[in-house]
């Protein structure tokens, strides 16, 4: 026997939903609430199998109440009941076990209940077979170029939809220090052009597809909610955008000399954040990452002409030139690390690339930078630099 849960403030229709659940002869009732408020104080004391849910009611609404059901007991089903156009059914089918149209019909229900039975008797079955992750089982993402989310045994993550993984890219970058988003500003973000009510049925749709790709790689509660926040489990995840950044914040400690802990941190930045993605609230915090690779590839190729190795130091301000073309530092040290070398040839086709790149914004090189150019002319002879 199915245990289920009611909520409806429609007396009538939880009155018919009772009725027509027991004459099925496969569902105990254990209790019923009028509004979400009532379903969150028997949800402190007791986990039925089966949720059914109104979706409009005042003060808390059925997604609403759902998210702190989903929160609280992960392996419970949820069958809404709804009025709604066809648009949110089709949303529905997507989050829930099982949809229900108003008024509802004893012929509908009986089968809700006979894909309930099925779907709750395959949970127990997979809960059964399926071993338990490690103890130290983390989620490791890949945001800085391709975006890539798998667990450290190797299971990934196949999304429903591109949606799907978007909220988690946006949920992931909020994660230092744990950090809750609240639902309105994920709205805000990720459909802003659509109305309210109509995105947080989307929110809700995307956020319980979410925790079931999550479900199916062993991080059932990797994802909170409270307080209509939404927040990832930091102890969790292993993400190099995070590592990147805590390595930069903390002055490069983690290798054993400053070169090596550049390394280390530079070595995870392997292309703008989410490039091949297209998140316009991302963009902003592109560039932010991209500025402090270019200062951490300065920096390294100036220690690295400090140790004399100039193809090193080349490398790293070359690098540094083609995230950042107009860095006058990043050519001047690719000068002097060529020179170091003896290429002089190199020397002047790094000075040519940069009076091209400075020519586009009307400024010529820096005194600095000429007078490094005129340390490769032959002794003697007239100084000219490269026409262009």
């Amino acid at each position: 026997m199915l245990h289920a849960y009611l909520v409806d403030d429609e007396l009538h229709t939880l009155n018919m939903l009772d009725m027509f659940l027991v004459r099925t002869g496969k569902v105990v009732i254990a209790g019923r609430s009028g509004n979400g408020f009532e379903a969150l104080e028997a949800l402190r004391l007791m986990r039925p199998q089966v949720w059914f849910l109104d979706i409009e009611m005042p003060g808390m609404n059925g997604l609403e109440l759902a998210e702190h059901i989903q929160q609280a007991d992960p392996s419970a089903a949820i069958v809404f009941t709804t009025a709604y156009d066809q648009y949110a059914i089709a949303a529905f089918e997507l989050a829930a076990i099982d949809y229900l149209l108003k008024p509802v019909e004893m012929g509908r229900l009986s089968r809700t209940v006979d894909r309930l039975e099925k779907e709750i008797e395959w949970r127990q079955s997979a809960a059964k077979t399926v071993p338990e992750p490690p103890q130290r089982e983390t989620l490791d993402v890949y945001m800085l170029g391709t975006f890539r989310v798998a667990s450290s045994s190797g299971s990934g993550i196949a999304w429903r939809t591109a949606k799907v993984k978007e909220l988690f890219a946006y949920l992931l970058l909020h994660l230092p220090n744990a950090n809750e988003v609240h639902r309105d500003r994920i709205i805000e973000r990720l459909w802003p052009d659509e109305p309210y009510e109509k995105a947080k049925i989307y929110l809700h749709t995307c956020i319980s597809l979410l925790r079931k790709n999550l479900r199916q790689i062993g991080f059932a509660k990797i994802l909170g909610f409270e307080k209509e926040c939404y927040v990832l489990d930091p102890d969790q995840i292993r993400s190099d955008v995070h590592r990147f950044e805590a390595g930069f914040q903390a002055g490069h400690v983690g290798g054993s000399t400053p070169i090596a802990g550049l390394e280390q941190s530079l070595e995870l930045y392997r292309g703008d954040l989410l490039g091949k993605e297209d998140y316009p609230w991302a963009v902003e915090l592109s560039h932010q990452l991209e500025k402090t690779a270019v200062v951490g590839l300065l920096k390294l190729s100036q220690l690295y002409l400090a140790e004399q190795s100039g193809k090193k130091a080349a490398e790293a301000a070359e690098r540094a030139m083609d995230l950042s073309p107009y860095e006058e530092e990043a050519y001047r040290l690719a000068m002097q690390a060529y020179l170091m070398m003896g290429k002089h040839d190199h020397v002047l086709r790094t000075y040519q690339e940069l009076k091209e790149r400075l020519g586009e914004l009307q400024i010529q090189p820096s005194a600095l930078t000429r007078q490094l150019y005129e340390l490769i002319a032959t002794p003697g002879t007239e100084r000219q630099e490269p026409e262009g």
